[in-house]
């Protein structure tokens, strides 16, 4: 009677156990509903993708909290609307993207998107100042997912 009881508490705590270990955060969820209605994506929504996508932390302030963490952008606050070329910027720095001669001389947006073209990242139908949407930032995470091989 002692061993089958053991039994169903041993199995009820493995249901729990699992259970919560694949369970998905609410809060992730919600803000990519939120920012997949956004018309215009903002640099603070990159950096919290950025933070998804490499499972480090990012500051309020948007600092970085490790020197690894080269996505992130000075002189933005996090309420600035976002670009293609500071997406590009953030994207070819977190894959340290090649294919663009100019990008690696000058780590700058016009050439990070450049670099991101030539990697096919983005298509070559716009141009560095274009304003990004909620859907265009999470369809860059899901090409800057596949450039990674899943990870």
């Amino acid at each position: 009677m002692k061993t089958i009881r053991i039994i169903n508490i041993s199995f009820i705590a493995i249901l729990l156990s699992t259970g919560i270990a694949f369970s998905q955060d609410v809060t992730q969820v919600t803000f990519l509903s939120e920012l997949d209605n956004k018309s215009t994506a903002t640099y603070g929504d990159a950096l919290i993708m950025f933070k998804l996508q490499s499972g480090s932390s990012v500051s309020a302030k948007g600092r970085s909290s490790s020197l690894k963490e080269l996505y992130v952008l000075q002189g933005y606050d996090e309420t600035d609307t976002l670009s293609k070329g500071m997406a590009s910027l953030m994207t070819a720095r977190y894959l340290d993207l090649g294919g663009s001669f100019m990008y690696m001389i000058l780590d700058i947006k016009r050439y990070a998107y450049k670099a991101c073209i030539a990697n096919g990242i983005f298509t070559a139908d716009g141009s560095e100042n274009d304003k990004m949407s909620g859907p265009e930032l999470i369809e860059l995470f899901s090409k800057i997912s596949d450039f990674k091989g899943g990870e």
